[in-house]
């Protein structure tokens, strides 16, 4: 089997969609996007279930650390699919009355039995239906992937369906282009042939194994999907595409492609399996300088409605708490967290979903759906166990209802899915978490709207002088004179959401840095507050406060 020259270069296009300078498997971008993960992956594979440690672990009866090294190379993977785990790629893992000496011998075969992959694979399948197992195509070809790149190839249906029918068959293989929801080796059989066809034809680009050639066709399909994926059933049979699974789940995959304008383009969601350094709640309390008390009503808040806004006046440390409660929260587990920033011309195509313009290397303009930051951010939310905490910086600098469309809905339903405005339809993870900050100099609470408040915990965050005066306790600086300074200003401002905060002043080195804090910090912004009232804002210039503060 072949793969003719026209089909090569449609596939090349389809790659040129997503990284418009690709011109071989050497492309870096191509690799930190594709390739890095999977083989860190491979290579721990090599590591935990080589041939010797697996035949080891079998002779000594230690077939919990076997399951434990799958799962375990299963959990730090974006192949599969394991946001719910007893229902995912995995879930054989997961199943209460699994027996785990057989499973572990049949593993095994499966892995480095004597007979040709189809066989084995067969007989897993095999197995596994007897018993009433769950049994899905990517989990027993994932293992044989990640042992055996050299020649072994995962099989994710939909993605593979398409390949297979691109490809095209011999009348009597049209069977295997039904995929039997169990593996088998009739259809595996014609994915390696078509796969190692593919890989030989790939090779003149710098192809090397079925990591290249994985990678290569699920971008593939997925820019394919992103052309034809509005059309009908009968429209995609006509442009020789699948329809999509009507039960398999719309997924997002971040991408990073050069725009018309380069400059401008929006940066990658970065992301990471490993799992977070343990943060404890003392030290949250500590660095934070709230109670713990406060510090387990925000939990609640947060727990009880899912999302909740920090509000307060500028220097109360809105920002710095939101990022290490998110600490806290992902601390010892494989969670994440992401900061982004809201704007005046923040919208919902940054946000959920919208059309940008792409070029390719030779000029040709297309326009194409793709995900926001959110739908980026649940993409990553998905593949871990742990919370997921996205941080929104300034949410009230944006227009709410418009950045957040339809997704205000699933904000308050979060067991719920939508379909969206771009097609397809969408749910929130479920350990999905949204920290909010808002500094009501900005715009006042009361000007926030209602459908926002009642799906958000709001949390006001006042100035704290305890958190000076434990920080320069050890600096050593003089910290009373300028704390009652701080609140003899504040009793002048008279309005607790235009207040000083005690951020400003947490720097170590205070005694050097005072002077330009108070004028460049202070000064303007209580020229902006008494406006109107110039005198006011005299008796706080520095020259006045000077003598006040400073020893």
């Amino acid at each position: 089997m072949t793969l003719s020259t026209r089909k090569l270069n449609d596939l090349i296009t389809l790659i040129q969609q997503r990284y418009p300078d690709w011109q071989n498997f050497g492309h870096p971008q191509f690799i930190a996007d594709e390739i890095s993960q999977k083989q860190i992956t491979i290579s721990n594979a090599q590591t935990l279930i080589n041939q010797t440690e697996v035949d080891q672990l079998i002779a000594q009866g230690d077939y919990d650390e076997f399951v434990i090294r799958l799962n375990k190379l299963a959990k730090r993977t974006n192949l599969l699919w394991r946001n719910v785990p007893a229902q995912g790629d995995t879930a054989v893992l997961h199943t209460p009355t699994l027996d785990n000496p057989p499973f572990c011998t049949q593993m095994r075969n499966l892995l480095y039995g004597d007979r040709p992959t189809e066989e084995r694979l067969q007989s897993f399948s095999d197995y596994l239906n007897t018993n009433n197992l769950p049994n899905k195509w990517p989990f027993a070809t994932f293992f044989l992937f990640i042992c055996h790149s050299d020649s072994e190839i995962i099989v994710k249906p939909q993605p593979m369906r398409w390949f297979v029918k691109y490809m095209g068959t011999d009348e009597r293989d049209t069977r295997s282009l039904d995929f039997q929801p169990t593996p088998n080796k009739h259809t595996y059989s014609l994915i390696r042939q078509q796969s190692q066809a593919l890989l030989a034809a790939l090779r003149p680009f710098g192809a090397k194994d079925m990591v290249d050639v994985q990678s290569f066709i699920w971008i593939c399909f997925r820019e394919s999907k992103a052309r034809i994926g509005r059309l009908p059933p009968k429209g995609q049979i006509a442009l020789d595409i699948p329809p999509p699974d009507p039960d398999e789940a719309i997924e997002y995959t971040p991408t990073v492609t050069d725009m018309i304008h380069p400059a401008i383009a929006e940066p990658k969601l970065a992301w990471s399996t490993a799992e977070a350094a343990v943060y404890s709640l003392s030290e949250l309390v500590l660095d934070t300088g709230y109670t713990k008390d406060t510090v387990e009503i925000w939990l609640q808040a947060l727990e009880h409605k899912k999302q909740i806004v920090f509000y307060g006046p500028p220097g109360t440390g809105k920002t710095f708490t939101a990022q290490k409660l998110a600490e806290y929260l992902i601390g010892g587990t494989d969670g994440q967290s992401e900061l982004l920033q809201f704007h005046p011309a923040y919208a919902y195509e940054d946000f959920v979903q919208g059309i940008r313009p792409f070029t390719n290397i030779h000029g040709t303009l297309s326009y194409q759906m793709q995900p926001g930051r959110f739908m980026q951010f649940c993409a990553a939310a998905r593949q871990s166990q742990g919370p997921a905490i996205l941080i929104i910086d300034e949410i009230n600098r944006a227009n709410i209802a418009s950045v957040f469309g339809e997704l205000m809905y699933l904000l308050e339903y979060r067991e719920q899915s939508i379909p969206l405005a771009g097609g397809g339809s969408f749910s929130i993870p479920a350990n999905l978490r949204i920290i909010g900050t808002m500094n009501t100099a900005d715009r006042s609470i009361a000007l926030v709207d209602h459908a926002l408040r009642r799906r958000f915990a709001f949390v006001q965050l006042a100035p704290i002088m305890d958190s000076l005066r434990r920080l320069h306790q050890e600096t050593g600086f003089p910290i009373e004179k300028l704390i009652n300074q701080i609140e003899q200003l504040n009793h002048q401002i008279g309005d607790p959401h235009y207040l000083v905060g005690h951020s400003f002043f947490m720097h170590p080195d205070l005694v050097n840095r005072l002077p330009a804090i108070w004028r460049f910090e202070i000064e303007p912004y209580l020229e902006e507050f008494f406006f109107d009232q110039p005198d006011r804002v005299e008796a706080w210039r520095w020259k006045n406060v000077e003598g006040k503060v400073v020893v």
